[in-house]
């Protein structure tokens, strides 16, 4: 049976659960986005020894892999890395915002998880609540360019999320009746959906080495954008 290790710190918590033959054996979770470095190697000590399951008897491990904080993927994907380097094993990356969508699931209509991006943009796409299937491309959006896109197809659309904070009555308005939204004690990834996801992605043989999977930041750290407008600025002419 496959044991899988999953990581969560895309976001506002610490994460980390533990399957084995596709049944989740333990799941702890942290609700602060403090210190995601020394709270998550705690963790994985505890959901593994929670599961009955040693390191050594791992076959792969998964993670969040983005949207979200810059410095949170930053430290679970290089944590998931150096374990799967350490003990040889296959990687999988799954998505912030299908993992939060997969919580809301099996919903009648469009399931659509919104994270606050700042600078006036989501993280955010879309998935059919029956099927899994994604029907708008995750991104980095405009509030008002996503609730137009989920205003174009029919039935209700579920919005959960950390973008419903400042953006709820966009989506509201563009959507109307159909729009329904999911209360803030539910906008956290469960990371037994990371677990799940992982699985699928292992089953599916996209699983990969552990150097090349990559964070999904969609755009430039505040830093990395002000280092390109500087390098720009001090290109030919300036």
């Amino acid at each position: 049976m496959t044991a899988l290790l999953a990581l969560d710190t895309a976001a506002e918590t610490v994460g980390v659960a533990v399957a084995v033959g596709g049944t989740v054996r333990a799941e702890v979770v942290e609700a602060s986005a403090a210190q995601h470095s020394r709270r998550l190697f705690r963790l994985i000590d505890a959901a593994l020894e929670g599961a009955g399951v040693a390191k050594g008897d791992l076959n792969a491990v998964a993670v969040t892999a983005g949207p979200g904080s810059f410095t949170g993927l930053r430290i679970g994907v290089a944590a998931a890395k150096g374990i799967a380097y350490g003990l040889g094993l296959p990687l999988a990356g799954v998505s912030t915002l299908e993992a939060l969508a997969a919580g809301a699931m099996p919903f009648p209509g469009v399931v659509a998880p919104i994270l606050d991006a700042r600078k006036g943009q989501v993280y955010g796409g879309a998935w059919d609540g029956r099927t899994g299937q994604r029907v708008v491309p995750e991104g980095v959006w405009e509030p008002s360019a996503l609730a137009a896109a989920l205003a174009e197809g029919t039935g209700p659309v579920l919005v959960l999320g950390s973008g419903l904070g400042p953006y709820a009555e966009i989506f509201s308005r563009a959507l109307g009746e159909r729009f329904l939204a999911v209360d803030s004690s539910r906008w956290a990834v469960a990371v037994r959906q990371v677990a799940r996801l992982g699985l699928r992605e292992l089953e599916a043989g996209r699983a990969v080495e552990p150097a090349r999977l990559v964070p999904i930041y969609f755009r430039l750290s505040e830093a990395e954008e002000k280092k390109r407008l500087a390098a720009l600025g001090a290109g030919p002419g300036s």
